[in-house]
């Protein structure tokens, strides 16, 4: 096929037997899409109409010859329509513009879409850069007649330019006259208000997410369930006979978190128009549970039709998504980087050309996950932010189904805060729009007065730790090295099966400190977790460590585990004694939250100290900031001994210091630049825990003891049953198979990944280098390893090499 195809002849994609997708019809669904979409979003009738322009642009080129070959199967690859169409909408806009006598008003959203026109297969570029939308394209090779007829048609009320070769010659003459008319449009100047900034950077994402949506989901139709009244009631219900059985099961604790709830619906239900609240209980009080209380009271009176949980670990989104499924009785969608498949976790460039998402070649599986089309979703702070900040414009789909949510941020406390007030601003322009409800969780709540404005400061719901439930108390000891650590483990109430935990802040400590106890107590009763081990293998040891906890009396006996900060989030454990290496201080309530964490007994103890590797080394500066370190110090030199409800006081006065010290402003700076232009200062470098250190996949073989096979979770073991294999070797064997893992559906590669990644370990390059031959990372695979005398089967790799790393947890 070669030369000029009739535009009324073209087709979108490739054939199913008899049935022919024209391409006139997909550009005129896209535009119909766009337009209903905007309408309900933007309510703004010129740039409704203007996006639908964009619609009907975005694949106008795909009539030109050698793209209809490629549909057609005759040619292994198409050319690059993007730029061609892009150029088309900036002749075609800028002329409708100036024919309504908006285009002073509308240059600037008009240069936004021809960005996301150019941009809407891979990465979203900055506004200007040096690509090639900007040039003449093959219009010799077009049906241009064909398409201006098109275009006819639709607009017969709107006077469209000439669309001849001569006047788009003309037109590539002018365009850098406009486009420098619409940067102008740009200049936010030197004091912008930058929430201001923000809302307007949000509304053009919602463009994209018009234009994306469109074309997606015209290939592969997607819909969202929402939630009705019917079943929020049943949620209601369900949530009510799960309290019930926690309460049978449970400890004294119970009347208290029932009380807790009660309180902290009442004064929901006293103030229920706010856009943000924040949800502050202590630790343990059952803050997940409270909080779909009140996302099903939000759908019951105010119609809100989704729910959206975010969590910062792994390990909480699948243990919270869990508790989601159990309580409301209701499948959940999971959206992390387990679910993400490995051929779309690097989509950069392949032959020196940057990788497509092109529609037609995206499961619809995948466009299910990826836009959130699930009444329920669970996922995490970088899947969120991507939301907020979209990186590529396959990003954008998540804010699809995005309206009319409740969105529950679990443990913000874990952003960075260099990042913290940029999330915010992000937050509260996304929640205006799209009319969200938005719930933080935490007992160590972070503060909002430099990220949200005055007017939608959060309303705050909390209870205080209740009357004579003080569940822990806090003391200093001093400096310590590991084997006094050790012994003072030892020593504490010798003759009491108390269980007990270290935490510290890096590896080596840990290990050290595991060493030092392995010489002094029974190797049954020792526990070591760390970011070093497979995580199917800590979980299992989590298990373990659950069920000599929840022993009856006259069969406990004393229990020791050392780890570093994991145990401090989303670990449901409760120790007796917990000796802490000294962080800073939300650090410190999150380690106290696991003592005593149900009220089981006498008063636990929390005991704080410097801990110094081989009696010189402070490694708490590996981790924790100077500045924070000190405010943390300072707060706690008031008084020897410290209780539940007074830390949770104090927290407040350590984040107001914290803030009045340093404002992080200038993160804020990414929004001023992706104003004007640089987009990629959010969509590609907004990160949500600081700057991310680099680390390289390892698959390690571990084997589960006979014994402990009943302690695998459940999920990995329906995994192991839906692709009947049983051991890692068997599991690694069909990773390296390709013609296995591609005939696999997307789910099934989604289930088959998050299977594998049970025994995954990300560790840095140069531990990676020693363990494993690096070429195996060249050809963008995951690695064996091979001689698992490596991996310790208790210690797992803390033990081989493991000085040298301390940054990693």
């Amino acid at each position: 096929m070669s030369g000029i195809v009739p535009f009324a002849q073209c087709i979108a994609r490739p054939s199913k037997g008899e049935e022919r997708y024209w391409l006139s019809e997909h550009l005129l669904a896209v535009k119909t899409a766009m337009e209903t979409r905007l309408q309900g979003t933007l309510d703004d009738a010129v740039l409704t109409r203007l996006g639908g322009l964009a619609g009907v642009c975005h694949d106008l080129v795909k009539c030109h010859w050698l793209w209809q070959s490629y549909i057609n199967g005759k040619r292994t690859q198409g050319p690059n329509h993007a730029p061609e169409g892009a150029f088309l909408f900036s002749y075609l806009g800028y002329h409708w513009l100036q024919a309504q006598n908006k285009w002073d008003k509308y240059a600037r959203e008009w240069l936004w879409l021809v960005r996301d026109i150019a941009d809407h297969h891979g990465v979203l570029k900055k506004v200007k850069t040096e690509d090639n939308w900007m040039k003449n394209g093959p219009w010799q090779e077009l049906d241009l007649p064909g398409i201006a007829e098109f275009l006819q048609r639709i607009y017969r009320e709107d006077l469209l330019p000439d669309l001849s070769i001569q006047a788009l010659r003309q037109w590539m003459m002018d365009l850098d006259d406009m486009v420098e008319f619409a940067l102008d449009a740009l200049d936010a100047g030197t004091f912008p208000d930058r929430l201001s900034l923000m809302e307007e950077l949000i509304r053009w994402r919602e463009l994209t997410t018009a234009l994306i949506s469109g074309d997606r989901f015209h290939v592969s139709a997607v819909n969202s369930m929402a939630i009705n009244q019917a079943r929020h009631s049943q949620h209601d219900g369900a949530l009510d006979e799960y309290c019930k059985g926690r309460a049978d099961a449970d400890t004294k604790l119970t009347v208290v978190r029932q009380a807790a709830q009660a309180e902290i619906l009442r004064q929901l239900t006293a103030d229920p128009s706010r856009l943000i609240y924040t949800l502050e209980m202590p630790t343990g009080y059952g803050k997940t549970i409270t909080a779909l209380r009140l996302a099903t009271w939000l759908g019951k009176q105010l119609n809100y039709e989704k729910i959206i949980y975010v969590a910062p670990y792994l390990s909480i989104l699948e243990q919270n998504s869990s508790v989601f499924e159990e309580a409301l009785q209701e499948a959940v969608l999971e959206h992390h980087s387990l679910a993400v498949l490995p051929d779309e976790q690097g989509k950069k460039v392949a032959n020196g050309h940057e990788i497509v998402d092109e529609e037609g070649e995206l499961p619809d599986g995948q466009l299910v996950m990826e836009s959130w089309a699930a009444p329920i979703v669970c996922t995490s702070f970088q899947q969120f932010c991507k939301a907020l900040f979209p990186g590529r414009a396959q990003d954008a789909l998540r804010r699809a189904f995005l309206a009319q949510s409740v969105v529950i941020i679990d443990e913000p406390q874990i952003f960075a805060a260099p990042s913290w007030n940029v999330f915010l601003h992000g937050l509260e322009a996304v929640a205006k729009l799209y009319h969200l409800k938005v719930i933080f969780l935490s007992a160590t709540m972070p503060p909002f007065d430099y990220g949200l404005s005055k007017k939608n400061q959060p309303g705050r719901l909390s209870v205080a730790p209740a009357a004579k439930v003080e569940r822990y108390q806090v003391e200093q000891a001093g400096a310590m090295d590991e084997q006094m650590v050790a012994e003072y483990l030892v020593n504490y109430q010798p003759d009491q099966p108390v269980s007990q935990a270290a935490i510290v802040n890096t590896i080596t400590d840990a290990y050290l400190v595991y060493q030092s106890l392995e010489r002094q107590v029974d190797s049954s009763a020792l526990k070591l977790l760390h970011g070093m081990m497979v995580p199917l293998h800590k979980r299992v040891e989590i298990e373990k460590i659950k069920a000599l906890s929840s022993r009856k009396e006259s069969e406990r006996r004393r229990l020791y585990v050392v780890s570093t900060q994991i145990l401090e989030a989303g670990v449901d454990l409760s120790f007796q004694h917990i000796m802490r290496a000294l962080p800073i201080l939300p650090s410190i309530i999150q380690a106290a939250g696991r003592v005593n964490r149900h009220f089981g007994g006498a008063m636990g103890l929390l005991t704080l100290m410097l801990f110094l590797r081989d009696g010189e080394k402070n490694t708490r500066s590996f981790i924790y900031a100077p500045g924070l370190q000190q405010i943390t110090d300072i707060l706690l030199a008031r008084k020897k001994v410290w209780v539940e409800s007074e830390l949770l006081e104090l927290i407040k006065e350590y984040y107001r210091e914290m803030f009045t010290r340093n404002t992080y402003e200038a993160g804020k700076s990414a929004i001023h630049d992706a104003y004007e232009g640089d987009w990629p200062a959010l969509g590609q470098n907004f990160k949500p825990f600081g700057e991310d250190v680099y680390r390289l996949p390892i698959f390690v073989p571990w084997q589960v003891p006979k014994e402990d096979k009943n302690l695998l979770p459940i999920r990995f073991v329906d995994l192991q049953k839906q692709f009947k294999l049983y051991s890692p070797e068997e599991i690694y064997e069909r990773y390296q198979d390709r013609d296995y893992y591609t005939q696999l559906t997307f789910r099934e590669k989604k289930e088959f990944m998050i299977l594998m990644n049970h025994y995954v370990i990300n560790v840095p390059p140069k531990l990676a280098f020693s363990l494993v031959e690096r070429e195996v990372y060249l050809e963008n695979k995951i690695p064996c390893l091979l001689n698992q005398s490596d991996y310790h089967l208790v210690c797992g790799l803390a033990e081989y090499k493991v000085k040298g790393f301390d940054q990693y947890l």
